[in-house]
Formats: C-alpha cells, structure tokens, sequence
C-alpha cells in the first residue's frame, strides 16, 4: 500500500510538472518535446503501477518497464542534445534514435511464453543489449554535456552567469539520471540469477524516490519547465554584443587603490563589485541606453540607482578603459548590428551615426576605425569574413 502511495505521488507530480508544461507550450513553441514525451512516459508508468493490480496485469506492467526502458535513455540524449544545438529540434533524422529500440520493444512483445530454450536465449541477447544500449546513450549524453555545456564559457559575465545555472541543472539532472540506471542495474543484480532477464523491478520504488526528487527541483526551479531554449536564446543575443565586454573587467586584479577616499569606498564596494558589472553589461546589452548623445555615468548611475562614487570606482579600478570609451564601443557594436540587420538598405551612414548617439559622421567614422581596425565602408565589403 505505500508503495502504491510513492508511485501515485510520483505520478501526480508529474502530471502536474507537465500540465504547467503545456500551458507554456501553448505561447513557446521552444519547450523541449523530448523532455515532454520524457516525463509523460515516465508519469504514465508510475501511475500504471498506483492503480493497476500488479498481480492480475502482470504482462502491462512488464510492458510499461520495457517500453521505458528502450525510450528513456535515447529520450534522455535527444533531450540534451536539444538543448545544445535547438535552431530544429524537429529533425526527421532524429526519428532514427527510435529505430532499434521500436524493433526491441516489437521483438520482445511478439515472443511467446518463456518455455522454449531458443526464446530464452534470444531474450536474455536481446536484454544484453538494451543494457549495452542505455549504458551508450548515457556516455553520450555525458561526452555532449561535458563538451558543449559544462565547459562554455565566456568573457560575458552576463552569459557566464546564466552558464552556471545551466551547468547546475544538467549536471544536477544528469546525476538523478544516472542513479536511475545504476537502480535499474542493482534490480537485475538481485533478481534470480537464472531469470535476470525478465527484469522483475522488485525496487521500483527506489526510482519513485529519484523521480519525486527531480520533480521537487523542477517546480521549485520553474525556469527549466520551458526548456534550455530560453536560456540559449538570451546567450545568442549576448553573442551579438560580445566584443563590448573583451579583456573590459578587472574583477581578479583589480588596479591598486591608494587615494585614501577610495579605499574607503573599496570596503563598501567589494561585496557588490560584481553584480554592478552584471547590471551594467545587461543594459548595455537589452537596451538603447548608451546611445543617448549627452549619456554620462551619472545618467548611467541613477538608471541603475547605483551612487555615482561607486560606478566612477567600477571604471578607474576594475576596468581596463574608461567610461568614456566604454560607451563609444557599446555605440560602435550597436551600429554593427544595426548595419546587420540592414539598417543602410533605407537609411544613410550619417543616420546611422546619428542614431548611434555620435555628434558627426567624422566623430562615428573615428571610433568605427579604432575599435574596428576598418572604416564603416571596408566593414560593409569585408562582413561576410568579420561576423563570427
């Protein structure tokens, strides 16, 4: 009876992480259907076992194990490799993962009692290899997570900090899953050694727990209901600006402090020297603030409500450059993207330095040279080789 309880808790928690799931599904077409289709199997099995008698329907629940255990783990990569790579996460080709584990599961259903030596060896070959097969995917997952995910970094403290919530959540993810496998491992290792293979799922239980363990971090981390997507997306528009924020910070060698004002403002400072940064990149990054003509640090200052004392402290110790040129590279990036996106197709490069926030086209075509290394005309020629 408590078992039953543990596996219909599990899957209410489920149900419910999905229902949240699909109300966002409706406005963001982002949400990863593999972690959909993950989860409902998944829900679908625990409440099989909550309200299903296990003695009477023995056969539908062994079916329910296997169909999850040739789907989770493929599941589980494309899931991971979504979020990786998610400009199509629809792709045809990845209907190709399903391919054997579709036979397997065909395979196994089609076979009659267990009475005949040549089905018993063919299913004990057959549940070799889906342990082979899960244990693949599951180094796989981890090779594309330890190579495209929990190693990206950035010069962008902005990106870097959305990475580390990234990396928490996969590696956080990934552990739970793994445990699920070892359990699955430790089931077959305690079943009869002579009918191993028929995978009795005595510790189901034990996966409930896991399971209600990652539902808890899901609903209480609601950002992860709707995918990797949201977060990728804000990284690639950081990507955009990335040559604002190159070798600018100074956070772990700071210039030496010997006016005996600011060492005072160094001790009030200190605790919040980071955030002030991350506050800075991101409104120089989500908006045209910087492009006012007259924008000073004091503009800047009371637009974060920041004291002007502490950002003027920020430019003279932790930054390579000053304010002033600060705002002239963030202008100069912002008429590259603009250009990009085919602002001079209807407007003239005077326009543009206008909207940038220079005084003259002499003044726009001076920094475009020096931050660049080209003039706005050689850029035009040459932006197919410069966009990275």
């Amino acid at each position: 009876m408590l078992e039953k309880i543990v596996f219909l808790t599990t899957s209410l928690l489920g149900f419910v992480t999905l229902l949240l799931i699909g109300f966002r599904f409706k406005t963001n077409r982002h949400t990863n259907l593999y972690f959909i289709l993950f989860l409902l199997l998944s829900s679908f099995r625990f409440l099989a076992y909550g309200v299903i008698d296990l003695v009477r329907y023995q056969n539908f629940h062994k079916r329910i194990d296997l169909l999850f255990a040739v789907t989770a783990w493929p599941l589980f990569y494309l899931y991971f490799s979504t979020l990786v790579d998610n400009k199509n996460p629809f792709q045809k080709k990845k209907l190709l993962h399903f391919i054997f584990p579709s036979f397997l599961f065909i395979l196994f259903c089609l076979q009659p009692v267990f009475t005949n030596e040549v089905f018993i060896i063919g299913r004990k070959f057959g549940f070799s290899i889906i342990v082979a097969f899960n244990v693949a995917y599951t180094l796989a997952s981890y090779k594309l997570l330890a190579t495209k995910v929990w190693n990206r970094n950035s010069e962008i403290l902005v990106i870097n900090q959305q990475n580390t919530i990234i990396k928490r959540w996969t590696k956080w993810f990934f552990i739970l899953f793994t445990l699920l496998l070892f359990r699955f491992f430790i089931n077959l290792a305690l079943n009869n050694k002579d009918y191993w293979y028929i995978n009795q799922n005595n510790f189901l239980w034990v996966g409930a727990l896991i399971w209600m363990a990652m539902y808890a971090k899901i609903l209480y981390s609601p950002e992860f209901l709707y995918g990797y997507e949201v977060f990728q997306n804000k990284i690639k528009e950081y990507k955009k600006n990335q040559i604002i924020f190159n070798n600018i910070w100074l956070l772990e060698n700071p210039k030496g402090v010997t006016n005996v004002q600011d060492l005072v403002l160094k001790e009030k400072i200190a605790p919040h020297t980071e955030n002030y940064v991350l506050s800075i990149e991101y409104l120089a990054v989500n908006t045209n603030t910087f492009l006012s003509e007259n924008f000073k640090i004091v503009d800047l200052a009371r637009k974060l409500d920041i004291p002007k004392s502490h950002l003027s402290f920020i430019f003279k110790y932790h930054a390579a450059i000053s304010f002033n040129d600060f705002r002239k590279i963030i202008r100069i990036q912002k008429t590259i993207l603009l250009i990009e996106e085919g602002y001079l197709k209807k407007d003239t490069m005077e326009s543009l330095a206008s909207v940038a926030g220079f005084t003259s086209y002499s003044a726009f075509f001076k920094s475009f040279k020096s931050i660049t290394g080209m003039s706005p005309q050689e850029y035009i020629k040459n932006r197919s080789s410069y966009i990275a």
